[in-house]
């Protein structure tokens, strides 16, 4: 067993990964970036469209997502043992010091990736704050990712879908522009009881939902995509652009040829919008974190 920020069983996680989700343990409860006041600052140096927020208070089952809550950052997440809400900060790395974290986490990962997924990319982390007894709906997320008890205790369910079929009608679904809420309960739900030091490894696109305990609850998402992930994500997007003029392509997976085709035909005509966005959102973020009154705009 590896020791380091995150503590990797070097066995069971190159057989697990991507397969099949797996239990692991980090050292990051104590952290100072990870206190309720260091998140409440981090909170309002983001820009609004990193944050999200909602009632605590939802369904397992909710297709259409709920209906977001505003306000001041920092103070949703200095009141959230009362304020009944469900919270997420987007993109924490956007800060340096939340990036050298996402970074050092990493880093440990890296050595037991399997050889034929490809080297780590797009790295990016989030933090989860949730109101006692909040409940996540069920979802599914793009990323590879890990997700870390830094407070509170709460059940992390990962179901799996029931065969392919049903597992590419709701990626293709998704990538038609539906929300990555599912409108039903997968099967085989296996389920992470996370105590603060412990964490659970979920593959990209395995659906999961949460239960909060009886406590505020904190949790630290450390992702990335693969080479082969990102591969399989542009010809899912390929595949709903050809959708729409009424073709019938073939999943990801079934040629690697195709999928090269795919890929580079996607990367060529629309892969250009995606660096542009990231390099606007990338600018925006340094502008603001240069704007010494955008914490004050944001409470206006």
């Amino acid at each position: 067993m590896a020791v380091g920020l995150l503590e990797i069983d070097p066995q069971a996680f190159p057989e697990s990964f991507d397969r099949e989700p797996l239990g692991v343990r980090h050292t990051l409860a104590d952290h100072p970036l990870l206190t309720l006041d260091a998140i409440a600052e981090l909170a309002d140096s983001l820009s609004l469209r990193s944050i999200e927020r909602h009632t605590a208070d939802l369904p397992v089952v909710m297709p259409g997502g709920a209906d977001p809550v505003s306000g001041k950052p920092s103070e949703t997440v200095r009141n959230i043992e009362h304020n009944g809400c469900w919270m997420v900060l987007w993109y924490i790395e956007q800060s340096p010091p939340y990036a050298n974290l996402l970074r050092e986490c990493l880093d440990d990962v890296k050595p037991y990736l399997p050889p034929d997924v490809g080297r780590m990319q797009r790295a990016e982390a989030f933090l989860f704050l949730s109101a006692p007894e909040a409940v996540t709906p069920v979802h599914f997320d793009p990323e590879h990712n890990f997700l870390l008890q830094i407070r509170g205790r709460k059940e992390m369910n990962v179901c799996k879908f029931e065969n392919r079929e049903a597992e590419l009608a709701e990626l293709d679904r998704y990538f038609d522009g539906g929300h990555r809420n599912l409108d039903a309960m997968p099967s085989g739900q296996k389920t992470f009881r996370l105590e603060p030091r412990e964490g659970v490894y979920v593959p990209s696109f395995m659906p999961h939902w949460v239960q909060n305990g009886d406590q505020v609850s904190v949790s630290l998402s450390i992702t990335f995509r693969t080479r082969l992930s990102e591969r399989a994500e542009r010809v899912h997007a390929l595949n709903a652009r050809l959708r729409r003029l009424h073709l019938e392509p073939q999943p990801p997976g079934k040629s690697a040829v195709a999928d090269g085709a795919k890929e580079m035909a996607y990367v060529t005509f629309f892969g250009w919008r995606s660096r542009a966005g990231r390099l606007r959102r990338q600018l925006a973020s340094r502008r603001h974190a240069a704007d010494p009154t955008a914490a004050e705009r944001q409470a206006a």
